[in-house]
């Protein structure tokens, strides 16, 4: 199995709501910030204000280590999960 890493910064949802995402995928916490399932691991980082203008959001870095196989199918499930629009 060709596992690979992928990050992608998540802002404006609390760092919470993405660890109960993978924890709701069965995800296991094996430390603080560091979740596992089958076939992957995620980490996230600690929460931190990002500043654009006036407003001030969350932002969280997820790291993903996922078979390569798997990549695809897990983006998409995770982009639809916290795909939002402003307003």
């Amino acid at each position: 199995m060709n596992q690979k890493e992928h990050s992608l910064e998540m802002r404006g949802m609390p760092r919470r709501d993405l660890e109960e995402y993978f924890l709701s995928l069965k995800g296991k916490q094996v430390e603080p910030g560091n979740y596992r399932g089958p076939n992957w691991e995620v980490m996230l980082s600690e929460e931190r204000t990002c500043t654009i203008g006036s407003l001030q959001i969350p932002a969280t870095l997820v790291t993903f280590r996922v078979n390569e196989e798997d990549w695809a199918e897990m983006l998409k499930a995770f982009r639809l999960r916290f795909l939002s629009a402003g307003g």
